[in-house]
């Protein structure tokens, strides 16, 4: 039996994915994707959005050299979600709104501090060099 997740995207837009135990092998379909780990009796932690033109060289053949899933399976993503999604615009779209809705913490880029921004450019700036 496959188990069902809903997540809202940030549009308040339901998305309706299955989720298998990292692992499974898939067809070469088009989807979003979700790592995540189970936190109580049904009920999904999303850890990273994201989605492929092909399932099989995303999840499959290129499940170890993904930094998304690196990143997931250290805090205990051992579950993924899968929804197909045809189309490049649509499955982008649902990508977007997804991980602006869900804000997975393995989807979010680290942002340099504003004093090393400016000593980066202090220092590479000749003319505010003293």
């Amino acid at each position: 039996m496959v188990t069902k997740v809903v997540w809202s995207g940030k549009s308040g837009v339901q998305y309706t994915f299955e989720v298998y135990p990292v692992g499974q092998q898939f067809n070469p379909v088009s989807a979003v994707y979700i790592f995540c780990k189970l936190v109580g009796v049904g009920l999904y932690e999303a850890l990273y959005v994201g989605e492929a033109q092909s399932l099989v060289d995303r999840i499959n053949t290129g499940l170890m050299n993904h930094d998304g899933y690196k990143r997931a399976s250290r805090l205990g993503a051992n579950f993924v979600g899968v929804m197909a999604a045809n189309g490049d615009a649509y499955r982008l779209s649902v990508e977007t709104d997804l991980r602006h809705g869900l804000d997975p913490v393995c989807n979010r880029q680290r942002v340099p501090s504003s004093n090393s921004l400016l000593g980066s450019f202090v220092a590479e700036n000749p003319l505010l060099r003293r």
